[in-house]
Order: C-alpha cells, then structure tokens, then sequence
C-alpha cells in the first residue's frame, strides 16, 4: 500500500469513528483535530484532498446544506487503492 493509501485510509478510519460518535455529518476540521489529538496532523488542504478522492471513489458524499460529508455505508468496506 502506498504512502497516499495508507493516509487516505487513516482519515476515512477517523470519519468513520467521528460519523459513528456524531450526528453522521463529519467536518474537515474535525478530522484535523482528531488527527492532531492522535499526534498525526495533516494539513487541511490535504484532508480536502482525501476527501475528494474517497467521494470520487464512492466512499463518501457531500451533504449539501451543511458542507460536511457524510460516510456511504455501503461503501465503508472498499479502498482506495
């Protein structure tokens, strides 16, 4: 697994957590915080990046009228790469 895959895997891992613990909807900069709390920061523009790969790939959809995203079920399972 590459260096990309495995970080992009940590921060769907922490969205699932943060989507389970909550009301479902995840915002960036609570996956900052999550990370940065778990001595692993990333820089925001790089979560909006994951972000857009794992939507892209199916595994997480934008919720429109809030801006968060929310995890596809179905579609936890699955990598990226």
């Amino acid at each position: 697994m590459s260096v990309d895959s495995r970080r992009i895997e940590n921060v769907f891992a922490v969205m699932e957590g943060l989507a389970s613990s909550g009301d479902g909807l995840v915002r960036v900069g609570e996956v900052a915080d999550a990370l940065r709390e778990g001595n692993a920061p990333i820089p925001v523009w790089q979560l909006r990046a994951d972000c857009a790969a794992l939507a892209q790939a199916g595994r997480l959809q934008l919720h429109a009228q809030s801006g968060a995203w929310v995890v596809v079920a179905e579609q936890s399972a699955k990598g990226v790469a």
